[in-house]
């Protein structure tokens, strides 16, 4: 399925949304709690067929905002690259540290074997949250016109039952791809750059304890948790524009 067949059902399901308000506002049921769906179905009716022919303008709108504010997602994905092909060197060349002190009889005793272990576990969970953001960048990169769709087409579903969702997707549809290549630019303006990170040296102890092991912590964890969670926040603040922020199923049955 693609976007244009997402958006033709949800141009379906807003004038279903639309002519399902008029009929509760048609038909003789003395039901408040029924009654008061029929304003709200036909403004959401509207609504969503509102969001359906401004979709293209809404991928216009992102584009042009994101090259307002210079972001480069060809660079960003180049960088996380680099980012994980520096952990991966690091964590090479500390388990073949590793593998020559064990090889040794008693090697497996020698004192720097656990900071060894501890450190391999540190680059592997690196190497992890660097993959996580790959998959999760290319997956906003090449499927935000489909995460957009989706959004609408949730936002279409009448008696808003997947308007909070919807309101969601749209939101961290628009803010992550304008967002995520502006990471390495945020971690630059902390005089954060974990590419610089000493790798030729990863065999000393000291430089792992004091600078190789520190900068990843900083420029892999900490620093793109919290821009992530500035992300997040941004997203969800938006869907709740888009969606109402109010978006529950309450039906009660009170009689007129």
């Amino acid at each position: 399925m693609n976007v244009f067949q997402i958006l033709s059902i949800s141009q379906d399901l807003a004038g279903l949304t639309y002519f399902l308000g008029t009929l509760l506002m048609a038909i003789p049921v003395p039901v408040y709690g029924v009654k008061k769906w029929g304003p709200k179905l036909i403004v959401d009716g509207i609504y969503s067929s509102i969001l359906v022919n401004l979709y293209e303008t809404l991928i216009l709108f992102v584009v042009q905002l994101g090259n307002y504010l210079g972001i480069n997602w060809t660079y960003y994905i180049s960088w996380l690259y680099q980012l994980l092909t520096g952990e991966l060197q690091v964590y090479t060349l500390i388990r073949t540290l590793y593998a020559t002190i064990t090889s040794f009889p008693y090697g497996g005793i020698n004192p720097i074997v656990g900071p060894l272990s501890l450190f391999l576990s540190l680059i592997s969970g690196f190497m992890s949250i660097t993959g996580t953001l790959i998959v999760i960048s290319q997956l906003v990169y090449n499927y935000v016109g489909l995460i957009l769709a989706l959004g609408i087409l949730m936002m279409s579903i009448p008696f808003r039952i997947g308007r909070s969702i919807g309101g969601s997707l749209i939101g961290f549809s628009i803010v992550f791809y304008v967002g995520l290549p502006l990471l390495p630019s945020f971690l630059s303006a902390f005089n954060v750059n974990v590419l610089q990170s000493t790798v030729g040296s990863a065999d000393n102890l000291t430089v792992l304890a004091t600078q190789v092991i520190p900068a990843y912590i900083e420029g892999t964890v900490l620093m793109p948790l919290v821009y992530l969670g500035i992300l997040a926040s941004l997203s969800v603040g938006i869907g709740s524009v888009i969606s109402g922020s109010y978006s529950r199923l309450p039906i009660p049955v009170d009689f007129l």
